[in-house]
């Protein structure tokens, strides 16, 4: 089914946002011509097409709540913002959701060539990715400018159960790599562990070497910000899959009863915050990024810790308190969000 939605979303970006013929689309996607116009004419009814007549104000409106942000928030230096339907707030719209998420990882793919590739050619960068399916969305989406042989990537964190799980970072790590003719690194080691397992594993050399490029060396850090539940079709609350759970290692009542503990409203890559401060999981190590050197990057205005999040209301507390917190220092999201964010703020 996932790869179904993907052809269709492929076939219509293709035909309708780089305007290429259904002859064209066809030989792009490796399929006949009648196929091609079958993959169209699913997408329009699937609704991942839409006609909207724009107003020309439109773009100008969103630079202005860019530069607001910015200006309300002086942790954020950057935000990116696409035009979120209004119908993605409603629980349980997976389809308009998605319109909107696919937004976000055009928007996010851009700039992260354009932050690439308008370097100064003397600086080696060093980009680090995240875990998930918005992260895999954004990667995918790259359309790189030119070939970066001098690039280097990392994953955030080392893997969850397998490898071959397709959202790994280390996987997306070395995607993204491959796209650009760069050089990738992998973290060969699960993600959570131990602390007394952690202190054993951050010496051996295959995981000690990426792990201390990643902390002192990255330029560019890509993530999603999620959050702990999600708002089910019925309106109640679901414990969502992340990366304690995925990992196999942690049950699900440890990570309820920590939200509720310490009222946790975000999470990235394995370690959540509240509105103030960082929170740990008792008796738990996340291999990768530690949190306090991710803020340390954010506050760099040589580096980009770019936060991926929008068209789900679920997730509005937890991209508030990563801005406030200083955990990304560019946002990319939906107008919605942005106009929930000033207004929280008073603007």
């Amino acid at each position: 089914m996932a790869d179904r939605h993907n052809i269709l979303f492929e076939a219509a970006r293709l035909h309708f946002e780089e305007g290429l013929k259904q002859d064209d689309v066809a030989r792009r996607l490796k399929v006949s011509r009648p196929t091609a116009a079958r993959y169209l004419a699913m997408a329009k009814e699937m609704g991942y097409v839409q006609v909207r007549v724009l107003d020309p104000k439109g773009h100008a409106y969103l630079h202005d709540l860019e530069i607001l942000l910015t200006e309300r928030f002086p942790t954020l230096r950057e935000a990116v913002l696409t035009s979120s339907r209004p119908e993605s707030v409603q629980p349980g719209n997976i389809l308009a959701r998605r319109a909107v998420t696919d937004e976000l990882a055009e928007r996010a793919a851009n700039r992260v060539d354009q932050l690439l590739t308008t370097r100064r050619r003397s600086d080696v960068p060093v980009v680090a990715v995240a875990r998930g399916e918005m992260i895999d969305n954004v990667v995918r989406r790259v359309r790189p400018s030119r070939p970066l042989p001098e690039l280097e990537v990392l994953p955030l964190l080392g893997y969850l159960r397998s490898r071959d799980y397709p959202y790994d970072a280390n996987r997306l790590a070395q995607e993204l790599a491959r796209i650009y003719s760069g050089n990738y690194e992998w973290i060969p080691a699960p993600a959570v562990m131990t602390p007394e397992e952690a202190q054993v594993v951050r010496h051996m050399p295959l995981v000690a070497a990426p792990l201390r490029k990643l902390h002192e060396d990255a330029t560019i850090v890509i993530t999603s910000i999620s959050c702990p539940f999600l708002t089910g079709a019925d309106g109640r609350p679901e414990l969502r899959e992340q990366t304690l759970l995925q990992s196999g290692r942690v049950e699900a009542r440890s990570i309820i009863a920590m939200v509720e503990r310490e009222q946790v409203v975000g999470e990235i890559c394995g370690w959540y915050y509240n509105r103030e401060r960082i929170v740990n999981l008792p008796g738990v190590t996340v291999l990768g990024l530690d949190p306090e050197r991710q803020r340390a990057l954010a506050a760099d205005p040589e580096r980009s810790v770019i936060g991926v999040a929008g068209g789900d209301p679920d997730r509005f507390e937890a991209v508030d308190a990563a801005v406030r917190l200083g955990l990304i220092n560019v946002l990319v999201t939906d107008y919605l969000t942005a106009h929930r964010l000033l207004e929280r703020a008073g603007k």
